[in-house]
């Protein structure tokens, strides 16, 4: 359905992304095969197989997914491949009433849950409000260039009335939902508090996990014993020691950032 909305390739003036194919732009295209850039043909040759884990990873996974209801997951979806999946999270945790981190967790899958008039209603609201944010948008690539292709897209209707009105964005998130409502998937956290951005994991909050105090207890005895001594070699070792528990705390960092 979303490859419909984006069409083939692309690369016009008005359009901010530049070279771009299923609505992928060329800079998506370069970080995805970690490549500094790529040409437009490189993009025109793209294919839908590269385009689909391309969405599945840095698109859908980042917007939500399966945590989010039917219906209401494709919306935040949609909004997220046309202004990036923050944005688009950003803009649900407003309507919602939570904090606006970003990133869907414990406290934004609950008030979704708990959203007075059900998930039609939310679905409703947040595409009004996404509307709302494409319309405040400025300059020569703003909505006075792409306003009408983007109401198209999203509400299914002209507003010049010259197309046949369609189910848009919010219409055939409405008919996913009606088809059957999926529960969203609880997000475990004891504590109750909301999910932190994974880019954000300090080391405070790594020290607070037991299996960083394995590392630590053993540089804390083994630096005991080096103080004893005050030879170069005994400084060498304390020093490649402490090297080597920081890159350990590094490396746990980052263990966590992923499965964040």
């Amino acid at each position: 359905m979303l490859f419909g909305d984006e069409g083939g390739y692309s690369n016009r003036a008005t359009d901010s992304g530049g070279p771009t194919k299923f609505g992928i732009t060329h800079k998506t295209l370069a970080a995805y095969r970690g490549v500094s850039s790529v040409t437009a043909q490189q993009v025109k040759d793209m294919t839908i197989q590269e385009a689909e884990e391309i969405y599945r990873r840095s698109y859908w996974l980042q917007s939500g997914g399966d945590l989010l209801p039917s219906g209401l997951d494709y919306a935040v979806f949609n909004s997220g491949v046309m202004s990036g999946p923050a944005r688009a999270v950003k803009i649900l945790q407003s309507v919602v009433g939570v904090n606006q981190d970003g990133v869907i967790g414990v406290q934004t899958v609950a008030a979704v849950k708990a959203y007075r008039g059900g998930v039609e209603q939310l679905i409703r609201d947040y595409c009004n409000a996404y509307m709302t944010f494409l319309r405040s948008l400025g300059g020569k690539q703003g909505f006075s260039a792409n306003g009408r292709g983007w109401t198209i897209r999203i509400t299914g209707v002209d507003p010049k009335g010259q197309w046949k009105t369609t189910p848009g964005v919010v219409g055939n998130a409405l008919a996913m939902s009606r088809r059957g409502t999926v529960t969203p998937t609880n997000v475990a956290d004891p504590a109750g508090a909301p999910k932190a951005n994974p880019k954000d994991t300090s080391i405070v909050e790594t020290l607070k996990k037991p299996e960083a105090w394995g590392p630590l207890g053993g540089l804390i005895g083994g630096v005991t014993g080096i103080a004893s001594g005050t030879g170069p070699i005994q400084w060498a070792f304390a020093i490649i020691m402490v090297a080597g528990v920081l890159y350990g705390l590094y490396t746990l960092i980052q263990r966590q950032k992923a499965a964040a």
